[in-house]
């Protein structure tokens, strides 16, 4: 049987080692690199409090979230990464080995839904946020509850991916290169996209493939293996473009 949801995206933004305006963006998209680099975003508009809690992973989503692009006007939050705070967990494992316990702080910002919660903090909100981890298909899995999200009736969703590479120890596990990137997507009722399972694709979209897609005029992303989900392009303008 086919399903399928209409949506569009009312305003985006993305950040990624050399890659912190919409200008920057808009030219990797003719070049498709896979973005590099050991650069951490500065995530200025965040109290420096809580903004030191926070390390390379989560400063990448939360500089997405606060970017002036995007109003927060207290939207629920679907944050979707695959491999989380991995580079965290590590060392907590770690630790847990050799003294048996671990800091109940270093913990909470290991967690799942500490970098969405970590900004829910700082502005106050009570709005609620949705942690996703879906193994290859975290990005889909991610569309798909803010997606389910709209038809339940909420004006708009905050659609954050995140991700970067595993940590060394992990790095023979990986079956397909990460990159640094996060982005935000503000998805909102339109007929702009369309979410269906009439597609085939040899490979699970990642978050670097739904920018791809949303910035460019490809008519369609295969969004997954399984199941035949894709993501269909209506009209033919693309997403107001983002200052970050």
């Amino acid at each position: 049987m086919s399903r399928a949801l209409s949506f569009r995206v009312a305003a985006w933004s993305a950040w990624a080692p050399g890659l912190d305006t919409a200008a920057a963006w808009q030219a990797w998209r003719h070049e498709a690199r896979q973005p590099e680099g050991d650069d951490v975003p500065p995530v200025a508009a965040m109290p420096a409090m809580l903004r030191r809690r926070a390390e390379r992973l989560g400063r990448m989503a939360l500089e997405t979230l606060y970017a002036d692009a995007i109003t927060y006007r207290g939207q629920p939050i679907v944050y979707a990464s695959r491999h989380g705070e991995t580079g965290r967990i590590v060392p907590l494992l770690q630790q847990l080995a050799a003294e048996g316990s671990v800091s109940p702080q270093a913990f909470s910002m290991a967690v799942h839904n500490a970098i969405p919660g970590l900004f829910t903090i700082a502005q106050r909100s009570n709005a609620p946020v949705t942690a996703i981890a879906a193994g290859p298909e975290t990005a889909f899995a991610g569309l798909t509850e803010a997606l389910a999200q709209l038809q339940e009736g909420a004006p708009s969703v905050l659609l954050c991916l995140a991700d970067h590479p595993l940590p060394a120890v992990y790095a023979a596990f990986a079956d397909a290169a990460e990159a640094p990137v996060a982005c935000v997507l503000e998805l909102a009722p339109g007929n702009d996209f369309v979410l269906d399972n009439k597609g085939s694709d040899k490979r699970n979209a990642r978050a670097l493939d739904v920018l791809y897609f949303l910035l460019g005029p490809a008519p369609k992303l295969g969004l997954t293996v399984r199941g035949g989900w894709q993501c269909r392009r209506v009209t033919d303008t693309p997403p107001d473009s983002s200052d970050s």
